[in-house]
């Protein structure tokens, strides 16, 4: 440690600022912290914020930390405890619970736009990324790394879900680089996009020598490669017999040259690529993510600065520092990657440094963060300096360095409120902003009032992804291991059947139309009926000629010859029978790609498991008899419904509460809308989830609690604000007479329930 943080240390212990038990690294820290804004206030001439009480800092850390409210009895148990460093071992509670998860799975969304499901993409790739990023919080993988690995992906979904990072902008390369460079260095380069940046220093040729970095990014689209070598060597057949031809012919060739493309008309390629790439729909749209080894990204034609000039060839190169040097072979995003999460890379551990403090404060050190410039002063610098500093000697171990700022006093000082001007004022940091809570936070908080089991994962939907990834990696397996040649003759068998199918359905068309004319409605249905089984053989063949086969090849590839291909009798197929060979894919398993499907017997064996499990929970609650079995099915409804913002679709549904809320809709970054609205109050005061539905069921955990207080006021309050009423909200309810039910909905619909004191 340096001589002048020991000496900021030491200042910190003599102020008190540090207890005796205090001397792990991230209390050390802290400390550190706290004694550098001491002196900054001193020199600015404020004063800090008075500590907050338990109430308030265990209400804001679970809403911080864990992106919802404490639950009665987490509240209670804090508040009841004595221990001394209670609100340090709270902090490295709620960092190693699955709500950290959750709640930093939002933050994360928003910031790198995930949805999950993409423009024109197959449900693999999203499904893969949002996994790769839970997976990242949940082992809290250091933040260089988790980075490193997003600007370095490649390969397939199901190997790399972070190849999900560059396929949110299909075949954008320009506009993703300058996205990257906001995300991760707090830098503003797209205007360089197009010209040389007219407000800061970036010329166009420096963001196109940026952008050559990643330029070559390709999505994976197939594997088809087999079948493409196979038709492709036909075509070279042909054209060899035709040179040859051509060679002794005595006419120029004219007749070759007929010959030759009568037999690749015959050969009917689109039709043939039809046929092998149809049944796979979207599940090839795209899998994974490439480099084009040969990608040359050039100066556009209407470059007119005086530093290149139309075409000119940009080589990868930095902004600004030393990249890694750039080796023929080398793959260039991984270089680019590198120099982007260098320690020694000016902006990188700065960004994300005021990412987190803005996240616990309100506000960053340097406004805005993403728009940083030479020159820019953070609005505590010292602070600032010295908490990039802790981020590195801790190895970029965000949940360590979070802990960090959680046990400031500045931060669990009281809340500053008013409105903050960056750019136009100075924040001192004496205490956190007053902030409104996210839409994401609205909602967590009411699933906790409502669900018993307010933080469960959704193993369905996590168990769908699942298998919506191995269905995808199990099609991409089958055409990879089933030799070309074959595909391709299977092809044309297909491509002859279907020319028959066709002609018995013109024929029943034709039927069709005399029938209509006639005016006979018998013979009219009976031919529909005829159209319908056309469209179920055609389907059911192609299943049992094209597909079985290729995944009963694939089985007995993986898992030896006796293996073989299952079917998920629980699956709801679509059925329609054009989309037949499609569903297949998904209603079809091979062993090694995922869980064998779950039978009927299993599932209805769980489902009884697990109203089992409700039941035995409502005994223990204290229901009985017919309030028994309500209380299982509100669980169950709730079960389905009021998951955790991050269990749910990215971004929510239009109309639903997290987007009326303002929840972003993942197309910008950050494009959450903090503003308060009247619809936002008409969901908050008429939605299902704080009605009688949900929040004021008889079987949520708000009034199972509220039921068995025997101060129900106070019981409220706890449950929603963490803290007991004061003497005057006791008399006020008093005079009104207020029902605990009413109550509630007035504290639901309050400023203290909306925002983070």
């Amino acid at each position: 440690m340096k001589t002048v943080h020991l000496v900021l240390l030491l200042a910190a212990l003599a102020a008190g600022l540090l207890t005796a038990r205090a001397a792990s690294p991230g209390r050390a820290a802290a400390a550190e912290v706290d004694a550098l804004l001491a002196a900054h206030w001193k020199s600015a001439g404020v004063r800090p914020n008075t500590p907050v009480s338990d109430e308030t800092f265990v209400r804001r850390i679970y809403l911080d930390l864990a992106g919802r409210i404490p639950t009665t009895s987490e509240a209670r148990a804090f508040l009841d405890a004595k221990e001394p460093d209670k609100r340090a071992a709270l902090i490295d509670d709620l960092l190693a619970r699955e709500s950290y998860v959750s709640h930093f799975y939002n933050f994360w969304a928003d910031i790198l736009r995930l949805k999950s499901h993409f423009v024109n993409t197959a449900n693999v790739v999203p499904a893969a990324y949002a996994k790769f990023i839970k997976d990242s919080l949940r082992t809290n993988k250091p933040y260089d790394q988790f980075v490193r690995e997003l600007l370095s992906a490649r390969g397939y979904a199901w190997d790399n879900g972070a190849v999900g990072f560059y396929s949110r902008d299909p075949e954008m390369p320009l506009d993703n680089m300058a996205l990257t460079t906001r995300i991760f260095l707090g830098t503003r380069i797209e205007c360089a996009q197009c010209h040389d940046h007219p407000f800061d220093k970036w010329k166009q040729t420096e963001f196109y020598h940026l952008a050559a970095y990643t330029y070559g990014n390709k999505l994976v689209h197939e594997a088809f490669s087999g079948a493409r070598d196979a038709i492709r060597a036909r075509q070279d057949a042909i054209n060899d017999d035709f040179k040859k031809e051509k060679a002794a012919s005595t006419d120029g060739g004219k007749a070759a040259e007929k010959r030759k493309q009568e037999r690749l008309d015959a050969m009917e390629y689109r039709k043939v690529v039809g046929i092998i790439k149809g049944p796979v729909g979207q599940l090839f749209s795209p899998i994974g993510l490439d480099r084009k080894p040969d990608a040359v990204l050039k100066l556009p034609s209407d470059f007119h600065q005086a530093d290149g000039k139309p075409g000119d060839v940009m080589r990868p190169g930095p902004i600004f520092g030393t990249a890694p040097e750039l080796k023929s072979g080398d793959d260039s995003a991984a270089v680019f990657a590198r120099w982007v999460t260098a320690p020694d890379n000016p902006r990188f551990t700065r960004v994300i440094v005021n990412r987190l403090w803005r996240k616990l404060f309100g506000v960053a050190l340097t406004e805005p963060l993403d728009d940083l410039r030479d020159g820019a002063d953070a609005m505590a610098p010292a602070v600032e300096h010295r908490l990039t500093q802790i981020l590195a000697e801790l190895r970029y171990d965000l949940k360590a360095f979070l802990a960090v700022v959680a046990n400031t006093r500045a931060y669990q000082s009281a809340v500053t409120p008013g409105e903050f001007n960056p750019g136009e004022e100075t924040y001192h940091f004496t205490g956190p902003l007053l902030r409104r809570l996210s839409a994401e936070q609205v909602w967590d908080s009411l699933v906790a009032l409502a669900s018993h089991e307010p933080d469960a994962r959704d193993l369905a939907r996590d168990a769908r992804d699942d298998r919506r990834i191995a269905v995808s990696h199990m099609a991409c397996d089958a055409y990879l291991n089933f030799d070309g040649s074959q595909l391709v003759d299977m092809a044309y068998a297909r491509l002859q059947a279907e020319l028959a199918l066709q002609k018995r359905e013109t024929a029943v068309k034709e039927a069709l139309i005399v029938a209509k004319r006639a005016g006979d409605k018998r013979k009219e249905l009976e031919l529909r009926h005829q159209e319908g089984d056309l469209d179920r053989e055609r389907g059911e063949t192609f299943v049992k000629d094209f597909i079985m086969p290729i995944l009963t090849n694939l089985a007995q590839k993986k898992a030896g010859p006796d293996a073989k291909v299952t079917v998920d009798e629980t699956y709801k197929m679509n059925p329609n029978p054009r989309v037949l060979p499609t569903e297949t894919w998904k209603r079809l398993h091979v062993p090694g790609y995922g869980p064998a499907p779950k039978t009927a017997a299993q599932l209805a064996a769980e489902a009884q498991a697990e109203k089992a499990r409700l039941t035995a929970l409502a005994l223990r609650l204290g229901y009985t008899g017919q309030d028994c079995a309500g209380f299982v099915a509100y669980c169950d409804k709730a079960g389905v419904e009021w998951r955790r913002a991050s269990e749910l679709d990215s971004p929510a549904p239009r109309g639903h509460f997290l987007r009326t809320m303002g929840q972003s809709d993942r197309d910008f970054v950050e494009n959450a809308n903090p503003n308060a609205s009247i619809p936002q109050a008409l969901a908050l005061m008429n939605g299902d989830l704080s009605s009688p539905k949900g929040v004021l069921s008889p079987f949520s955990p708000l009034m199972h609690t509220v039921a068995r207080a025997g101060d129900k006021t106070a019981a409220v309050y706890l449950a929603l604000l963490s803290r007991p009423p004061a003497a005057a909200e006791r008399a006020a309810l008093s005079k009104a007479g207020a029902s605990p039910e009413e109550l509630i909905y007035a504290l639901l619909n309050s400023k203290q329930f909306l925002f983070i004191q």
